[in-house]
């Protein structure tokens, strides 16, 4: 009995042995996602990623096939390997084919659940004594370990890596490729390759002790050369190995090799990669079609758009009085790509209300590439800017244009936050309340669901002026659950709403029902019926889109009263919040519209 293993140590090393392989399986489950998210966007790639990681887990559980441990650390290590190119590269093709959930499931399918099998495999074999491979434990047990390896791996991809910013300067290549050099290492410390004696012992019918790291089952001494030389030559080798994803922070701006656009700046941050691209004119007399897409700079977060402006001979004004907005660099730039960021301007149009038409203060929910905000400061309105990522307000003021707010002015944090503080501040008799909000919160395909609660617009309502104005950009199709819930929501803190859309074609009943188009809401508590003055030539600053729009506004309405309620069935509160999930159902379907907006190479290339 003496000779028996103590269960308790053995208990212990292998629990720290299942945490040391979990740990950077999650790591990777975390890198597989953020590599795949340019590409894909954020609610397809999140679909069925949960399901994919429990069926390697689970299938590993099932695998009757019992390696050694030596061999799982290499399989995993040339799994790693590949990972830098086979993420991006599948990602790539399969995305050319234009639909969202076959692609990434077709991705999901060729490397994820790979790289979860391989590991999870290796969590399966921990019984296998030094040099042995053992009999497998029972199903149960696996597929219990399975279940583990899914919610623990889960939790820590969602909740651990996310906090470390450090990782944002860490590529993923370089993220795979260093996890595959320490399971080379754990595969030359343990593989029997090494040990002098192996061939004997085979010779005797004795079983090769194969041992896990810690034990030495070879010369010391020829191992550590073994470890020293592959170090050395990986480190010479691994730039050979990584994709061709650019570098971030960009240390300098990218030309696309057929000098079709060039990527100004490109860094991952708070809401996943942030970059901007000059989307260049042809050279002269190469391209004459004049409806072909081309001098335009825009503000991709990810796979969405937060946002453009014309660039070159695209910049026109109406009025020789007034100026083209600047970059920080001195570079003229024209009107939005997007009609709806301009729509939200008339809220200075509003002429009903006490506030109407005399705005002293704007707090700005969602800055994007800074339209409204940069508008209403030209207007001489005193303009406060919420905004979660510090990428996406330092890339509005060096490339967009957008003037300095003033101090104590800018809050790079969430919203809902920032608005319980400042509703504190102004109860308190501290801080002014505001003439009217802008909430724009829309990117990726989908809104953040905690900023359209009931009991947020109630927050938000507290610090807006009685006769004030809140404008909300959503965007989605018109006739849909996810807009009834919006709208129904704000009705319960506001006593009225009307909304105004983009679109330049006519407005029919089919885009009504079926489009997927941007629209924006104008809410008030005022009891006076909420109307919109006529649109001047001061309000447009020399802007032909400005113009084209603010001056079209009573042709732009929509209508409100089929998706009104009063029931109290389209309400989102913070304990009954549908919204997340109608958004990720749509969130293909802006995938593939924004698939279409720009051609493949702008998307491949981050």
């Amino acid at each position: 009995m003496s000779n028996q293993p103590q269960p308790v140590p053995l208990s212990r090393k292998k629990s720290g042995l299942i945490a040391a392989i979990i740990l950077p399986l999650s790591l990777i489950l975390y890198t597989y996602e953020r590599a795949l998210v340019p590409i894909y966007s954020s609610g397809p790639t999140k679909e069925w990623f949960s399901v994919f990681v429990a069926a390697g887990a689970a299938l590993a559980a099932l695998n009757p096939i019992s390696i050694t441990s030596s061999l799982a650390w290499l399989l995993i290590a040339v799994a790693l390997t590949i990972a830098p190119n086979a993420n991006y590269w599948v990602a790539v093709w399969t995305a050319r084919y234009g639909k969202a959930v076959a692609g990434v499931s077709a991705t999901h399918t060729l490397v994820l659940l790979p790289i979860v099998f391989l590991i999870s495999t290796a969590v399966m074999v921990v019984d296998n004594e030094p040099g042995t491979r053992a009999e497998p434990v029972p199903v149960g047990q696996r597929l219990s370990r399975a279940a583990v390896i899914y919610l623990i791996s889960s939790g820590l991809d969602r909740e651990l890596w996310s906090v470390f910013p450090l990782l944002n300067k860490v590529s993923e290549s370089q993220i795979y490729l260093g996890l595959a050099a320490i399971f080379y290492l754990l595969w030359i410390l343990s593989t029997p390759l090494f040990d002098a004696s192996s061939k004997a012992a085979k010779g005797k019918g004795k079983k090769t002790q194969e041992t896990i790291p810690t034990q030495s089952s070879g010369p010391l001494s020829l191992r550590v050369i073994a470890a020293a030389a592959f170090t050395a030559l990986f480190a010479v080798g691994h730039p050979f190995l990584k994709n061709p994803v650019l570098p971030h922070p960009l240390p300098a701006p990218y030309t696309y090799p057929d000098g079709t656009f060039r990527v100004l700046s490109a860094v991952q941050s708070v809401t996943g990669l942030i970059s901007v691209v000059d989307w260049l004119p042809p050279p002269e007399g190469e391209n004459n079609d004049p409806a072909a897409m081309h001098s335009a700079r825009y503000l991709r977060a990810s796979h969405s758009i937060l946002g453009g402006v014309w660039t070159h001979e695209k910049v026109m004004v109406t009025d020789q009085s007034e100026r083209p907005v600047e970059d920080s660099f001195g570079t003229p730039l024209g009107d939005s790509i997007y009609a709806t960021f301009v729509l939200q301007e008339a809220v200075r149009m509003i002429n009903s209300t006490a506030k109407g038409g005399k705005l002293d203060n704007a707090l700005i929910i969602g800055l994007g590439i800074g339209t409204a905000a940069t508008s209403l400061m030209r207007h001489g309105v005193s303009t406060t800017i919420v905004e979660i990522d510090p990428a996406v307000y330092d890339a509005a003021r060096t490339w967009f244009g957008l003037p300095d707010p003033g101090a104590d002015k800018v809050f790079l944090e969430d919203a809902r936050y920032w608005v319980e503080k400042r509703k504190a501040c102004t109860q308190a008799g501290e801080c002014p309340l505001f003439d009217t909000v802008i909430h724009d919160c829309f990117s990726g395909g989908g809104v953040p669901q905690h900023l359209y609660t009931d009991e947020f617009w109630k927050d938000l309502k507290s610090i807006v002026k009685p006769e004030g104005s809140v404008v909300v950009n959503f965007a989605g199709v018109v006739n849909s659950e996810a807009t009834r819930l919006v709208l129904n929501t704000l009705l319960n803190s506001f006593d009225q709403c009307r909304a105004f859309h983009d679109f330049f074609d006519e407005f029919t009943e089919d885009i009504y029902n079926k489009e997927f188009i941007n629209m924006v809401l104008f809410c008030t508590s005022s009891k006076k019926p909420l109307t919109f003055r006529k649109g001047r030539t001061s309000d447009y600053l020399g802007s032909p889109l400005r113009r084209h729009v603010l001056s079209s506004l009573d042709t732009r309405e929509v209508d409100l009263a089929p998706l009104t309620d009063t029931s109290g069935k389209y309400l989102v509160t913070d304990d009954n919040n549908p919204l997340g999930k109608l958004q990720d159902a749509q969130g293909a379907h802006h995938w593939e519209v924004m698939r279409t907006v720009l051609p493949n190479s702008h998307w491949e290339t981050y």
